[in-house]
């Protein structure tokens, strides 16, 4: 009982205290000061939430910005790329027509092909053409890159053909030594061509150039065949052999010209 005295009585005082302070103003003070900082506490909780919101905005758009810019400069450099492969081949386009005019100029009827095909492990000495029989093309006919001959027909089809480039052992073509006018046969040594059969010998060099000497039925004169790059020890008769070297890299061509009339 005793316990539960003293406490009413603590609680009368408290009121009574609470009483005489709100009568003198002091506990309204307290209360509207502490309203007052429960209140910016609470706008400061608020603004900080608010800014960390904000943060979080602005980071996640910024984030979607870069993605945006990354496929927008995926898509610029796939056109860039579209671009420069349609003007290689305005440029390449350019450049055959200049060299096809120059041969029909010499009463040359070329028909142009495409190449569509190599073989990888005979890639300098045979390709598939999209041009046959169809476009008047024969076996044996010369297959032309600008004014060199780079092989001959070896089969056809009603719309393809099929190459034998001068590195291919098959191909044998007649030609002559300009300089001296040594005639001979070259033949395809795989990494390059060799000339036979020289049984004369009007001063034969290194770096003469090797032409077409029109021998052949559907091969004209004067093609550009290659280079001498090396003479080895000649007979009683002729040079044992003359290595020659084409002056133009067959394995990057991407279209030839084949020969129909001349």
């Amino acid at each position: 009982m005793d316990k539960q005295r003293i406490k009413w009585r603590l609680a009368f005082l408290v009121l009574l205290l609470s009483i005489l302070l709100w009568e003198s103003g002091y506990l309204e003070i307290w209360a509207t000061n502490l309203q007052k900082a429960f209140s910016n506490i609470v706008d400061d909780i608020e603004n900080f939430l608010n800014e960390w919101k904000s943060l979080f905005t602005l980071t996640e758009n910024l984030q979607k910005e870069i993605e945006t810019l990354r496929n927008e400069n995926f898509e610029l450099y796939k056109e860039n790329l579209r671009l420069k492969m349609i003007l290689e081949n305005l440029r390449q386009k350019e450049e055959t027509a200049i060299w096809i005019k120059e041969l029909e100029e010499k009463n040359f009827s070329l028909v142009y092909a495409n190449i569509i095909g190599r073989d990888p492990v005979k890639w300098n000495l045979e390709f598939k053409i999209d041009k046959g029989e169809k476009d008047g093309i024969k076996k044996g006919m010369a297959v032309l890159y600008k004014d060199q001959i780079v092989g001959k027909i070896y089969k056809t089809g009603k719309n393809y053909s099929i190459v034998k480039t001068i590195y291919d052992p098959n191909t044998v073509i007649g030609v002559m030594i300009w300089e001296t006018k040594d005639h001979g046969i070259v033949k395809g040594a795989f990494d390059h061509i060799e000339m036979a059969y020289i049984f004369s010998d009007h001063g034969i060099k290194t770096n003469h150039s090797v032409i077409t000497s029109g021998i052949d039925e559907y091969i004209p004169f004067g093609l550009k065949v290659g280079y001498i790059s090396q003479l080895e020890e000649k007979n009683v008769l002729a040079f044992t052999r003359i290595k020659v070297y084409p002056q133009v890299d067959l394995s990057n061509m991407e279209g030839v010209a084949v020969c129909l009339k001349f």
